[in-house]
């Protein structure tokens, strides 16, 4: 089984309420007997659930279906409904170029291998949706190997955010074929950069790569996207 047939699965055990909000998953080696399939492709499929904001982990407790927590899904709501996508596009610009720096510094042999495997799954993604997540996933490991639990938890919050119904709509008409080809060429660069642990290098693609990004999003709003 695929990582995203998996994947698939397991939302669909969500939605059903196999594995009901807020509560805990089995371990890693249970579930992936239950289901059939590799640790390492379970793994994998988790990791592109939380990137979607399915799940979570909790270290030393172990994984749990929803938000961390009612009072961070209470402030989420808060920030979805006064901010906007440019305000977001710009709290990325100040936070991601500077964990594409830290990871440059910090990154282990084994994240940026995950990262070049993020690369390489989003080059034939099957829909938008799969590129979403594999996209999701890259940001996301490059803000675990910068090391710094804040900046990593500001980028979660992020994230969260661009679940919106409204960012679905944008995502939809900017993320075209060739866009997606285009952002999986700058992230291969910015990737590059932080292997051969170039700080800077790295900190000014992510900043070219997340303009892409913010350019490409006002042009299918006409310019609004206050």
């Amino acid at each position: 089984m695929n990582t995203l047939k998996l994947v698939e699965q397991l939302n669909e055990m969500i939605s059903e309420g196999r594995f009901p909000e807020n509560s805990k998953l089995p371990p890693e080696r249970e579930l992936s007997r239950n289901l059939q399939v590799t640790r390492s492709s379970l793994r994998k499929a988790l990791a592109l659930l939380e990137a979607d904001g399915k799940i979570w982990r909790h270290v030393g407790r172990g994984t749990f279906v929803g938000q961390p927590s009612v009072e961070e899904s209470l402030q989420l709501s808060f920030f979805t409904k006064t901010t906007n996508p440019m305000e977001v596009m710009e709290m990325r610009l100040v936070v991601e170029p500077r964990l594409a720096g830290f990871a440059a510094m910090r990154a282990t042999p084994a994240m940026i291998a995950k990262l070049y495997r993020c690369v390489e799954k989003s080059r034939s993604p099957r829909d938008t949706h799969s590129y979403e997540l594999w996209d999701a996933t890259l940001h996301r490991t490059i803000a675990e190997a910068a090391q710094n639990n804040l900046l990593l938890s500001v980028l979660n919050i992020v994230n969260a955010m661009r679940q919106d119904r409204l960012w679905g709509q944008l995502k939809e008409l900017a993320v075209t074929p060739d866009k997606m080809q285009i952002y999986t060429n700058q992230h291969l660069l910015c990737i590059e950069a932080i292997e051969s642990r170039n700080a800077t290098a790295a900190e000014q693609l992510m900043i070219e790569h997340l303009e892409s990004v913010k350019n490409d999003l006002l042009a299918v709003s006409g310019n609004k996207l206050l």
